[in-house]
């Protein structure tokens, strides 16, 4: 569909990278429903700097998805090209380099990373411009409209944030301030892809087809991100992904085929995460794939709070098939 660097994204959809959400497990999880670039978690640039065990799970694995973008974030202009310095002479496999300029918790932005840089213009024009001088992969930004609703100003920042060369920009249409709370900012959103001739890919609120054909519409961008929306629904990464290839409209899917994703991504995560730490990640995940099916509220709660093994999950699975005559 479009290219970023010598790198081919053959999707109009693309996995949104979500901390706590996006492992490796969820990566492959994912990969054959049509998605069409893969980013991993936020990876610290002092963690990687310092060898910090948790911030190098995060990294790409040596037969991750591709292809995938490694996302970086921190506060320093310095820490940051020493992180990426580093990085050039790693053995990680990814295909492009993403600086994070969109994430507003506070335990990020108070150390000036993530939508910090949006209240500093001139010193995130400068260090985009180093960055993309540091590293051979083409460069790409994840940023949101503004830090607050006093400062967007991402029509005029999306040419300069091309100008110093990066090859791809995500824009989250949502301020800092607002979190992920509120609706995306649509209404400011108007033909944002034709004022840079880079890709553009746009997040926010993209849980339906029609809302990203809406999005793609409004923005005139190149792509969507998907990332809540697809929590639980995998499927929707097809509909959207087949809608633009072959103008096909999938219907929903089916609970049979929820409970097959849901054995398949509790698997995969305790696979890569050991069954304590994989569970309780999916405890996060797996009542959505339970979302929007009459009846399976309880089922819902029981997943949360009753499952604490992978055979209490598969167990639970069974019953729903039983009690819904799903053979």
């Amino acid at each position: 569909m479009f290219r970023v660097g010598e790198t081919k994204i053959k999707s109009k959809v693309i996995l949104a990278p979500m901390a706590g959400f996006t492992s490796y497990a969820y990566r492959k999880f994912m990969a054959p429903f049509g998605v069409g670039l893969f980013y991993t978690e936020m990876v610290s640039d002092a963690g990687y700097l310092y060898n910090n065990k948790e911030t190098i799970k995060y990294l790409p694995q040596e037969d991750d998805v591709r292809p995938l973008a490694l996302q970086l974030f921190g506060g320093k202009e310095e820490q940051l090209i020493s992180a990426i310095e580093k990085l050039e002479k790693s053995d990680y496999k990814y295909d492009i380099l993403d600086i994070n300029l969109a994430c507003p918790m506070p335990k990020v932005t108070r150390n000036n990373g993530g939508a910090a840089w949006l209240r500093k213009e001139e010193e995130l024009l400068s260090m985009l411009e180093k960055v993309v001088k540091v590293s051979t992969r083409p460069v790409s930004v994840k940023l949101r409209i503004g830090w607050d609703e006093n400062s967007i100003n991402i029509r005029n920042l999306l040419p300069k944030i091309e100008k110093v060369g990066v090859s791809l920009i995500a824009v989250h249409l949502r301020t800092a301030k607002q979190m992920y709370t509120l609706k995306a900012r649509y209404d400011l959103a108007a033909n944002l892809g034709d004022l840079v001739q880079i890709p553009l890919i746009i997040s926010g609120d993209i849980y339906t087809l029609e809302d990203a054909i809406n999005a793609l519409e409004i923005t005139k961008a190149d792509g969507v991100m998907v990332a809540r929306g697809g929590l639980g629904n995998p499927h929707l990464i097809r509909q959207i992904d087949q809608y633009f290839k072959t103008g096909k409209v999938l219907p929903p899917s089916t609970l049979d085929k929820q409970l097959e994703y849901l054995e398949q991504l509790a698997l995969l995560l305790v696979e890569e995460k050991g069954e304590q730490a994989g569970i309780s990640c999916f405890r996060g995940i797996g009542p959505h794939f339970l979302k929007g099916f009459p009846g399976l509220k309880k089922y819902r709660i029981e997943l949360t709070q009753n499952c604490k093994k992978i055979d209490d999950i598969l167990n639970l699975i069974k019953r729903i098939k039983i009690d819904f005559d799903i053979k």
